[in-house]
């Protein structure tokens, strides 16, 4: 079964809508304690972590991103989706049950550390693809630097909140970007 690009820009979707609804969801969240987040959304995280896991399953199995020479993409975009799917279902379990955040606090930061590899590789698809996947360098180095702030956001430093709303919207319009270059017809992306 071959499936399109259409399928790896609805994960990444998925992301940036989720990316929104936390920077929703911490407006006004330094006026309050830090340690706990309105629980309202966390279904709605819930539901679009679980399905960027399942797309990307799907991503890794079906190669809908054949890139000549660069056969091993579509495991990278797969397991993208997948990993940062579950950071998704994380919180959004978190929310639900209303608990600290802190462990997702000590949860963000191994996947800043993780991240780095995925930057590598992104940094290497970049430049076997004559430079076309810029936007997800980008993406990935912003995604990077959110899981470090989302540390000091949880552990009382309500500024980071701020910071981290700018990057979130930053990261959604990435995202939104390369989703819908994905999802053109052929999966152009200009950079």
């Amino acid at each position: 079964m071959v499936v399109s690009t259409d399928i790896v820009g609805l994960g990444l979707i998925g992301f940036s809508v989720n990316c929104l609804m936390v920077v929703f969801n911490t407006i006004g969240i330094e006026k309050k304690d830090t340690d706990k987040l309105a629980g309202g959304w966390g279904l709605a995280h819930l539901s679009l972590g679980a399905m960027m896991v399942l797309v990307g399953v799907a991503t890794f199995m079906n190669d809908p991103v054949a890139v000549p020479n660069l056969p091993a993409i579509s495991g990278f975009f797969g397991i993208a989706l997948v990993f940062y799917g579950f950071f998704w279902i994380f919180l959004g379990a978190s929310l639900v049950r209303g608990a600290d955040l802190r462990p997702i606090g000590h949860v963000s930061i191994g996947f800043a550390i993780v991240d780095l590899w995925f930057l590598n590789s992104s940094l290497k698809f970049t430049a076997l693809t004559g430079g076309k996947y810029v936007s997800l360098t980008i993406l990935l180095v912003v995604l990077t630097v959110v899981f470090f702030v989302l540390y000091a956001g949880v552990h009382g430093k309500a500024v980071a909140f701020k910071v981290n709303a700018v990057l979130l919207i930053i990261l959604a319009l990435l995202g939104f970007y390369l989703a819908f270059s994905l999802i053109y017809p052929g999966g152009y992306v200009p950079f």
